[in-house]
């Protein structure tokens, strides 16, 4: 049985299980209970019947077809609290958990897994840093590896680590207790390893480093030695999208892995929450914003795709392809559509 690969066919390229260069354009974070909140909750019922796997199917999995997207990102959800980033202060579980991979698997999309190895995301007030060179550290990937692996999906793209990690400087203060040259090899090693033994084929896709968050020489060197791609996650303002790009291409350059961006987007005032302001300032300008940083991804050889945040508007989060009511935002999903086409065209005839 043949799986997702990456290699280089002219640019740095994913190779679908049939042998076809394939550019990852998906939606990061959709979870159906955005749609189970006081004020969308009959949504739920009347359109897909209380059903996750009718949603999944008639819902995410359509809209993500007629959008020109590829792939369906990390689910886990924005669910709490205000962000680091926001107000610069850090959250006690401010995220979902991912859904479970037989679920996405129904979208019929090549959609990602996640094994939170760690609890050392930088949004995270409570994080934990445990020592990876301990027994516990190799039992618990272990678990997480049997429990979570699906070696036998051909639509499994890879597996993702942790969220936005928090290597160098926790905002809370906290850290890691050995070096972190040590710490780090242990880390990747001892992750790598387990999902190696329950799922030999897969790709690894590391930890979504932040460009905020940042990522350690060190740090970088460990990963290259045990993942097969460097996933980031950047969310520049207006006029930072150069600054973020010279950070990644520093990143590929040390690491010499190929670069998916895990995790982008842009947000403006909406009717749930009127609030959200300092990116752009309505959806045409919100699609003006993905079309430059779809072009800009597309133009860099070394880019395997983007993930865009994110699907269904909920309050917490404040920002998606469709309202909180499951009504798409129309002036964006319409040029999203249309460069999501034009740059798989131009992906799979480039590299064909």
């Amino acid at each position: 049985m043949a799986f997702f690969t990456v290699a280089r066919r002219g640019r740095w390229t994913f190779i679908r299980p049939d042998g076809e260069p394939f550019p990852s354009i998906r939606v990061a974070h959709a979870h159906d209970t955005n749609l189970r909140y006081p004020h969308n909750q009959d949504i739920w019922g009347t359109r897909y019947g209380g059903s996750r796997e009718k949603w999944v199917r008639d819902g995410l999995g359509a809209d993500l077809r007629a959008w020109g997207f590829t792939t369906v990102g990390s689910t886990a959800e924005y669910i709490s609290g205000t962000g680091l980033g926001v107000t610069g202060t850090v959250v006690d579980l401010g995220h979902a958990e991912d859904l479970p991979g037989a679920d996405v698997a129904r979208a019929g999309l090549p959609y990602v897994q996640a094994l939170r190895v760690a609890e050392i995301e930088s949004w995270n007030g409570h994080p934990a840093y445990r020592d990876p060179r301990a027994p516990a550290f190799a039992e618990y990937c272990d678990h997480l590896a049997r429990t979570l692996c699906r070696p036998e999906d051909p639509l499994l793209l890879g597996y993702f680590l942790v969220d936005g990690p928090a290597w160098a400087r926790h905002p809370t203060g906290a850290g890691w207790p050995g070096p972190l040259a040590e710490t780090a090899e242990a880390y990747y090693a001892t992750a790598t390893a387990a999902i190696r033994r329950h799922d030999p084929d897969h790709l690894i896709l590391g930890d979504r480093f932040g460009t905020k968050a940042g990522a350690p020489d060190e740090v970088l060197d460990a990963a290259a030695k045990h993942v097969d791609v460097l996933s980031v996650q950047t969310f520049p303002g207006p006029g930072a999208l150069d600054t973020a790009l010279e950070t990644l291409e520093r990143w590929h350059t040390r690491t010499g892995l190929p670069v998916l961006v895990a995790d982008t987007g842009n947000w403006c005032p909406t009717r749930l929450s009127p609030h959200r302001t300092g990116s752009m300032r309505d959806q045409a300008d919100r699609a003006a914003g993905y079309v430059r940083t779809a072009d800009a991804f597309a133009a860099l050889d070394w880019c395997l795709g983007w993930h865009w945040c994110a699907y269904v508007e909920n309050p917490q989060r404040g920002w998606g392809l469709k309202d909180p009511w499951d009504e798409p935002y129309e002036d964006l999903v319409g040029p999203i559509t249309e460069v999501n086409r034009r740059v798989a065209d131009a992906w799979t005839v480039r590299d064909a």
